[in-house]
């Protein structure tokens, strides 16, 4: 029997060993040589390492994604949220131009508040040549009622 140890680079020992196999038919033996690998400890432990890390990895990769969607949802919420808010604005806006439009504001008053438009009845003329000693109120009260 010989043996050889081989070191792979994975950490794997590899020792060849002869085992004779018996052909029945023929009443021979033959040796033949079979591969048998021992891990070292230092190797399974990285190994486990790795799949534990792996997996904590994944782990952190499911958490980020579902963190990253439900951020996306509240996103969602409050962009549908502001075109609510900015239809409600041009609504608002195009109410302000309306109401604000000189026929409607016309119309209020007239209608509203009895107010008409100034006749040459209702003018008061005020002349600068009069004194500067009279009183403005009691000027128009004088023109006013004559």
């Amino acid at each position: 029997m010989t043996n050889t140890v081989n070191m792979t680079a994975t950490g794997m020992i590899s020792m060849p060993q002869e085992t004779m196999v018996n052909i029945p038919s023929q009443n021979v033996s033959i040796p033949v040589r079979t591969g048998v690998r021992v891990r070292s400890k230092r190797a399974s432990r990285n190994m486990i390492r790795t799949a534990i890390a792996m997996i904590a990895a994944v782990f952190i990769l499911v958490g980020l994604s579902a963190y990253a969607a439900s951020i996306q949802h509240a996103n969602n919420v409050l962009i549908e949220e502001n075109a609510y808010l900015q239809a409600e604005i041009d609504s608002l806006n195009s109410r302000i131009v309306e109401e604000t439009k000189v026929t409607r504001v016309e119309e209020i008053a007239t209608k509203e508040y009895g107010m008409v438009y100034p006749t040459s009845a209702n003018c008061i003329i005020i002349n600068e040549s009069e004194e500067s000693s009279t009183n403005l109120a009691a000027s128009i009260r004088s023109n006013a009622y004559n």
